[in-house]
């Protein structure tokens, strides 16, 4: 009966986190942005820093509503502030704080 219980526990605490965990199309940040130094490209997988693509290994939500994006090497970068056009950038590596525009496809 412990084994059961222990299931069922289990089973209703990943529903409750796979519930609580944004999908792809809910993130923020995805689209082409202007961050003051470069054009930067969001996709569900990869951020393109406007001269290579980094594979994005995760993203955490934070509770003040804010990105970091996790890369290889302990690389991350935040992303926070956003607004249906606006968002900040910040890299903990290089101390770096841009200010992004999005930039909407031409129709």
């Amino acid at each position: 009966m412990k084994n059961v219980t222990n299931t069922i526990a289990a089973a209703a605490i990943a529903t409750l986190l796979a519930s609580t965990t944004a999908s792809a199309e809910d993130l923020p940040f995805l689209g082409t942005w202007d961050c003051e130094v470069a054009i930067f490209t969001f996709t569900p997988t990869t951020y393109n820093n406007g001269s290579e693509d980094l594979p994005i290994e995760e993203v955490q939500e934070g509770s003040d509503g804010s990105y970091t994006l996790l890369f290889a090497d302990d690389y991350f970068i935040t992303l926070s502030g956003f607004t249906s056009d606006s968002m900040g950038w910040f890299s903990e590596a290089s101390g770096d704080n841009f200010s992004c525009t999005r930039i909407v496809a031409q129709k």
